[in-house]
């Protein structure tokens, strides 16, 4: 759809529709205000407010006013705070730190009136962090009351997706967050004299109907009203990538899947940063930076840094370690229950053995503590020592914090799986060390622990871990029990949240629901129908398959891109099925007769011989006739061979030069 097709779209679609909204859509959206006026909401009651309770603000939010802009999908957690009907019993977000449903009530209603007294006094600059202060995963609450109290203000949509969707076809560069997406689009298109008549639910509904998510359409090219004509626009952001993102709304737990080159690593690393984009604007904190300097410290570690940054004070008994900030700060980080026996263990371990005064007889290396008759503790010269080398870092990070904005590898993990891969260095497992000199075996966090940790204690935001080639590692052996964790009820905050005990570290472990698994799987490699049960059923799987139109504008010396990749697949799904399809990203660098020789020779060839091996009849169909030579053999030759092999199988790749009979070969 270029520039004139949108304005025949809406031509056409305003011809069938009115400009404003029906009646009874405005009526609806008024009972909404009158029943929940701006003024009460900082009065709003347990019942008034959550989902499970009849008439409920998040019940209008959702059901009641869906035909005003629907915010559907997801479970009820996406509110912060729910009546469990199963359990009889109040639940909220653990990102609230509370012990009372009232609390957690009281920080949402908080979030929310800042959110609409900025609103109000146009402060849309300020709406984004405002707005992130309600939580990851709380879209539908930061823009759904925003459109139902200033609908002259804000588009009905609270998918960020689906607004930097609009933006591109628009050929618009989305930024900043949600807020300011919804700002910006609007801005845009009242700027438009066709939807100058038009309130923002009628342009909603045209967006959807005209250019909905997905759209594999050309975006607009109308000519842009901007003071520097060479602003680099955002890449389109591809129908896949869109439909990955508002999933997200409705599951944890996704796979990408296709046939090789078809760009599904590309896809997730696009998709990442579309999904994390809005909270890498918001600076870390200093609590934030704390965690990420804290999080690879051991036990002991963390106190003999507590204790260092306490000098000059030299000795501290333990009840001032177990009041102490930096001690505080990490034991949320652990799951250690008892926090004084667990200083008190540490202590004893690490005192060197000539110390007297300890009488604990197992003591390990590195040795960095002492203690006075007084059973008060000290950092050892080898414990400063110890500091100053082993933990330069955190220490001069912890004593200059430098305030930056988030990297994406804040939120991110990427592993890739394979054959050998396993339990242990998914999750958790007992691993070789030396210390001091001497072999030990601790028990080492594997990446997918590590990023639950992280994602659990900082709740606020999103955590995502890509899993590579997802099919090709044993899926039972590295989930183990976290085959049941993962699932959207079973996780932390979750309707039926379930933790288990680990069985090296024996902690009590479960999944945040702040943390989604995107997996990528090469169809070719390993078939789909072959992958565990127990995954699939877990997973929501999105495909993405070839796609020629993609070269269509691409013709070397008259060999047309599109054309050959179709007439390969059709063979390739022919003989073998549609999995083992050729992807369009093989011929995306080609631009000239040696770069196409290359990938032909160099990928395209190698992959078809690996399809057919020993096979050559098929690989002769599909490469056809000019490309495949068959050997001659002498008499002798196959007098000695001929009741040992199938000489009629064999063949040579025939390799042309790139040259006119290279070209000839091709079409």
């Amino acid at each position: 759809m270029d520039s004139q097709a949108w304005r025949t779209e809406l031509a056409a679609w305003l011809g069938s529709n009115p400009p404003q909204a029906p009646l009874q859509l405005q009526q609806l959206r008024q009972a909404f205000v009158q029943r929940f006026p701006i003024a009460e909401l900082p009065n709003l009651t347990l019942d008034d407010y959550a989902l499970g309770k009849p008439d409920s603000f998040c019940y209008w939010l959702e059901f009641k006013t869906k035909a005003l802009g629907s915010v559907a999908g997801g479970s009820s957690s996406k509110w912060g705070i729910w009546w469990s009907k199963g359990d009889q019993q109040w639940k909220w977000n653990k990102s609230f730190q509370c012990d009372e449903p009232d609390e957690a009530l009281a920080q949402l209603k908080s979030g929310l009136v800042s959110l609409v007294e900025a609103a109000a006094s146009d402060k849309f600059d300020q709406l984004d962090q405002i707005g992130s202060e309600l939580g990851a995963n709380r879209n539908g609450l930061r823009a759904k009351p925003l459109y139902l109290y200033f609908p002259d203000k804000f588009l009905p949509i609270s998918n960020p997706y689906h607004l930097a969707h609009f933006l591109n076809f628009f050929n618009q560069k989305p930024a900043g967050g949600l807020h300011s997406k919804n700002h910006q689009l609007l801005a845009w298109l009242k700027s438009q004299p066709e939807f100058a008549a038009m309130d923002t639910l009628q342009i909603m509904f045209f967006l959807y109907s005209a250019i909905p998510p997905g759209y594999r359409g050309r975006r607009a090219k109308q000519p842009i009203s901007k003071p520097d004509s060479d602003i680099e626009l955002s890449e389109e952001i591809s129908a896949e990538i869109v439909r990955l993102a508002t999933l997200t709304e409705e599951t944890h737990n996704l796979i990408l899947y296709g046939p090789p080159g078809t760009g599904k690593t590309y896809a997730v690393n696009k998709f990442a940063k579309l999904f994390l984009g809005e909270q890498l604007n918001i600076p870390l904190s200093s609590e934030q930076q704390h965690r990420k300097i804290l999080q690879p410290l051991k036990w002991h570690e963390a106190i003999a840094l507590a204790m260092y940054l306490k000098l000059p004070q030299k000795y501290l008994k333990v009840s001032e370690l177990v009041e102490n900030s930096l001690i505080q700060e990490y034991w949320p980080l652990t799951k250690t229950q008892k926090l004084s026996n667990q200083i008190w263990a540490m202590l004893q371990i690490h005192t060197h053995p000539d110390v007297e005064t300890v009488k604990y007889k197992s003591r390990q290396p590195p040795y960095l503590f002492e203690k006075n008759q007084q059973s008060e503790w000290c950092l050892s010269e080898e414990g400063k020592g110890y500091i100053e080398v082993n933990l330069a870092d955190a220490l001069e990070n912890l004593q200059q914090p430098d305030a930056r904005k988030p990297l994406i590898s804040d939120y991110l993990r990427f592993v890739t799986f394979h054959q050998s891969f396993a339990y242990e260095e998914f999750v958790e497992g007992l691993k070789p060390v030396i210390v001091e000199g001497q072999l030990q075996y601790q028990v080492v966090d594997g990446i997918f622990k590590e990023i639950c940790r992280q994602a659990e204690n900082n709740p606020k935001y999103k955590y995502l871990i890509i899993i590579d080639e997802i099919n090709r590692a044993n899926i039972a052996k590295v989930f183990g029990e976290l085959i049941t964790l993962i699932e959207d009820d079973k996780r932390l905050d979750g309707d039926s949240e379930i933790t288990l005990r680990l069985p090296y570290s024996q902690e009590e472990f479960g999944v945040p629901d702040n943390l989604y698994i995107l997996g990528t799987m090469n169809t070719a490699d390993r078939s789909i129908s072959l992958l565990d049960m127990a995954l699939r059923r877990r997973f929501t799987f999105v495909e993405l398959m070839p796609d020629p139109a993609l070269l269509r504008t691409v013709e070397i010396e008259g060999v047309d891109l599109e054309k050959l990749l179709i007439r390969l697949n059709r063979c390739i799904t022919a003989l073998l099925g549609r999995d083992y399809q050729i992807g369009h990203s093989y011929f995306f660098n080609v631009q000239n007769l040696a770069d196409l020789h290359s990938v032909w020779y160099g990928r395209i060839i190698p992959l078809l011989q690996e399809y057919f091996y020993n096979d050559v009849e098929r690989l002769r169909a599909v490469l056809g006739d000019r490309f495949i030579q068959r050997v001659e053999f002498d008499d002798d030759t196959q007098k000695a061979v001929k009741d040992l092999c199938d000489l009629d199988s064999s063949y040579l790749i025939k390799v042309f030069e790139p040259n006119e009979d290279f070209l000839e070969a091709l079409s």
